[in-house]
């Protein structure tokens, strides 16, 4: 009973937020455009996220805002449940993603910035019937909601050493919280059913330091340079789920609730202890290298190279099942935090800018957005499927107190379950004025690669859409 509950439980429990991608937005006034390809220029408020160097070159004091209007993702997991029957996942937000002002004091530019780095809401219900790669169940029917937001606030300082050549430093406030909701229910042909909801809320706090340096070694050229590192300094997490059945045995019933501290339950009447929920963000760090040609004062060319590191952390992974005597069961899985792993991603970026006018300009940007997620075969993903099926855990001792089991990190269900690698194009155009500027930028991401959501079953194909438009609004002083 407990394992049919948690194979059908990926529908509503195992999608998480876009965290396969370490590009998650464009910020400022010029940057979404050029396809985030900004790091040699950075000359507006922005530049405090992509290299805080290019604050000191900014021609004016301004105050920069940017809201991005729509994003719309859809990601279709292709015959998930049997051939022809496609789970489908989609998000639409509407919130500001940028603020941000440089003031000039002294021989130093200073900035304040917020950026909305990560902002993914998903509201869904779905009632499938007959799925048919699960010929027991009958109707399957979910009620997903999830929240994910992070948010990152802080200070700039930019400094020209020479007409050629500055360096800057921003210091950020990272404020990272996810929530998810999911309740679903499942009828079997033999007219039993289970249930389950699940509430799990994570709050995470840290710091993010970027530092960088501007060369331009001739007026057409500007070479920039910046390396940030995300550091976390707290975290907490609550998480509660209960699942009943209509059977008749002891198991019918199960609580678990966990913290960053303690996690536990009951399964029937047999207490269950794991180890404590994970609590913190990845703690990658990212080089950014980008030039700049202006061949004329109305053409730009940018090319940025985004390097971003992958990252592991270890502890201790555990399950206690008191059943009492030789009906004790501890299983120790392997120590990796699978929230948390990460594969390093290497990321391109090109963007083009063309004032058409001495006022008004358009820009044109193109951009790869890698998995940092494993890339599994299908050969692979079928084997290490059916080996979860027929013994997942390997015994390594067994006495008349009960038994200790080891479960090898591929055979433990996959959390972080999708790979696709992205390819997104921008175009936008800005008006401006000696006071202020008005622009729009339209960015399109797309992508086709796999996804293993029940870890019961081979990898299948998972196709990836979005579409956002970004509004910007800009005040300038001298």
């Amino acid at each position: 009973m407990i394992k049919s509950i948690f194979i059908l439980f990926f529908v509503a429990s195992a999608i998480f937020s876009d965290t396969s991608h370490n590009i998650n937005g464009f910020f400022g006034e010029k940057a979404p455009g050029l396809g985030g390809a900004f790091t040699a220029v950075s000359d507006d408020p922005s530049g405090a996220y992509y290299n805080p160097a290019g604050l000191a070159f900014a021609y004016d004091n301004s105050i920069s805002l940017s809201a991005s209007n729509i994003t719309k993702i859809n990601k279709s997991y292709n015959n998930v449940l049997g051939p022809g029957q496609s789970y489908l996942r989609d998000s639409q937000n509407y919130i500001p993603n940028f603020f941000g002002i440089v003031k000039e004091y002294k021989s130093y530019k200073i900035g304040f910035s917020i950026v909305n780095t990560l902002n993914e809401t998903f509201s869904r219900n779905d009632q499938v019937s007959n799925p048919i790669y699960y010929p027991r169940t009958r109707n399957l029917r979910t009620n997903n909601l999830e929240n994910y937001n992070q948010v990152q606030t802080g200070m700039s300082i930019a400094k020209s050493i020479t007409d050629k050549f500055s360096i800057g430093a921003t210091l950020y406030y990272t404020y990272d919280t996810a929530s998810i909701n999911n309740a679903f229910l499942v009828q079997q042909a033999d007219k039993t059913f289970q249930s389950a909801v699940q509430s799990d809320n994570r709050d995470t706090r840290g710091v993010l330091p970027i530092l960088g340096i501007m060369y331009m070694p001739t007026p057409k050229v500007s070479l920039g340079l910046s390396l940030r590192r995300q550091f976390v300094t707290s975290g907490n997490r609550l998480s509660n789920a209960f699942a009943t059945s209509s059977f008749s045995d002891s198991d019918s019933i199960v609580l678990l609730e966990g913290t960053s501290k303690a996690n536990g339950g009951r399964i029937g009447n047999t207490p269950i202890i794991s180890s404590p929920l994970n609590s913190r963000i990845p703690e990658t760090s990212e080089a950014r290298g980008g030039i700049a040609i202006f061949p004329t004062k109305k053409l730009m060319t940018s090319f940025d190279t985004i390097f971003t590191s992958g990252y592991s952390r270890n502890q201790n992974q555990y399950e206690l099942i008191l059943g009492g005597g030789a009906n004790n069961l501890f299983t120790l899985n392997s120590s990796d935090v699978q929230e948390l792993k990460r594969y390093s991603t290497m990321n391109f970026a090109l963007g083009i800018e063309y004032f058409l006018t001495d006022n008004f300009a358009f820009r044109l940007g193109g951009f790869t957005n890698n998995a940092n997620t494993r890339n599994v075969s299908w050969i692979t993903s079928a084997l290490e499927a059916a080996n979860r099926d027929i013994r997942p855990q390997e015994t390594i001792a067994r006495t008349q107190n009960g038994q200790v089991d080891y479960k090898l990190g591929t055979l433990r269900d996959p959390l972080r379950n999708e790979y696709v690698n992205l390819r997104g194009a921008s175009i936008g155009f800005s008006w401006s004025t000696s006071k202020a500027s008005f622009g729009i930028t339209v960015i399109k991401e797309f992508g086709r690669g796999a996804s293993q959501i029940d870890a019961s079953r081979p990898i299948q194909t998972l196709v990836y859409d979005s579409t956002a438009i970004y509004v910007i609004v800009s005040s300038k002083s001298n």
